[in-house]
């Protein structure tokens, strides 16, 4: 079971959590593995994770409790943080080692001001039937016939969890498609959780969500899913690990052998969802260490986000995020995707491990 204790004083509020080790059947194991996971009173070497409590931690989740990460000499740590921005501080001050992120302002810009932060993994994209993000309209307004398609929303008030977000973009993709952008619709910032109650009350006709609050609303009868942006934006680019100054910087070989651990754990994922696995190695992983999933029977019912199977990076949407924020005049140089990415440590972990599709560049 999970222990948790308060943070140290280095690390701010976000809670800190020591996550319980399962053992290993080493007979299960390949030989390589075998011979990885048997260093008796070799120390394992610590490696602090910032998680947002989402869908997408699942591979890392999943690698942590298949014993992955020990099996590379691994202790791992988890920190929870309610957004990215928060990890940006204990990031640079290498008291975190490895977090996620989105295709955001924030990021791009960082990139422009060389914050030692590289891109390097997968996290989670809208891959086809894999709409983890999606447009949610009150159930009263598609009950009634009001709205049937994204067409329909024109002139409604709709809640965005930030604005310029990336799921702006998203609803401004999906709003293309009817010959619509986001001028037609008015926007208003409200948290997640806020955002069901706004629904409730008839304060918002539409909302930008997420899994598993977009199958809440509709289990709640609060509203119904009107497209998951997989249709709209196929393949969109939700989060990215990110690898800080400790492994950038100094200590490579961690941030291999964690990455070589992260991709089995993407895989292992894959497989449960596309039935080559149990489906319990994904539902079983984030139950036990996210308080929101403790109910399994949500988590037989939400869409999960799409991974790729060797762990890229979706680049072009990422440029594309850049180009819309230099559109709206927020991003006045974009970066080189160098500046942005490094597919160093996922190139070794994939020569490892082997490759499910061709050898990715950064361009």
């Amino acid at each position: 079971m999970n222990s948790r204790r308060p943070p140290p004083a280095t690390v701010p509020s976000p809670t800190r959590r020591r996550l319980a080790t399962l053992p290993l059947a080493l007979a299960a194991l390949s030989p390589w593995t075998r011979l990885l996971a048997a260093q008796p009173g070799k120390p394992l070497r610590k490696v602090r994770v910032g998680m947002l409590d989402s869908l997408s931690e699942a591979p890392a989740l999943i690698a942590y409790e298949q014993g992955y990460f020990r099996e590379e000499g691994l202790d791992v740590e988890f920190v929870s943080f309610s957004n990215t921005a928060d990890m940006v501080a204990p990031l640079s001050a290498r008291q975190l080692d490895v977090a996620s992120g989105a295709p955001t302002l924030a990021l791009f810009n960082g990139a422009l001001r060389g914050l030692p932060f590289k891109l390097v993994a997968d996290k989670g994209r809208n891959s086809p039937g894999h709409g983890f993000n999606a447009l949610v309209v009150r159930k009263d307004l598609v009950d009634s016939g009001r709205v049937k398609s994204i067409g329909d929303i024109k002139g409604m008030k709709v809640a965005t969890p930030s604005r310029h977000s990336p799921m702006e973009l998203q609803l401004d993709m999906a709003l293309r498609t009817a010959g619509l952008g986001l001028n037609d619709v008015a926007l208003e910032q409200l948290a997640f959780p806020s955002m069901i109650a706004a629904l409730t009350n008839k304060a918002v006709d539409a909302a930008l969500m997420i899994e598993p609050l977009v199958t809440v609303i509709v289990q709640r009868q609060i509203g119904a899913r009107l497209l998951g942006f997989d249709q709209t934006s196929p393949d969109f680019q939700i989060a990215g690990i990110i690898y800080g100054p400790s492994l950038t910087q100094a200590d490579s070989d961690v941030g291999r052998k964690w990455m070589a651990a992260y991709v089995r754990g993407i895989r292992a994922y894959l497989d449960s969802l596309d039935g080559r696995a149990p489906r319990d190695v994904t539902e079983h992983a984030l139950s036990r260490h996210i308080a929101a999933f403790k109910n399994q029977e949500l988590l037989k019912k939400v869409v999960y986000p799409g991974f790729d199977p060797d762990g890229y990076l979706n680049l072009q949407t990422i440029k594309d995020s850049m180009a819309w924020y230099a559109g709206l005049g927020l991003l006045k140089t974009q970066p080189r995707l160098s500046e942005l990415v490094d597919y160093r440590y996922l190139d070794s972990a994939l020569d490892r491990l082997g490759r499910k599709g061709p050898r990715q560049g950064v361009n």
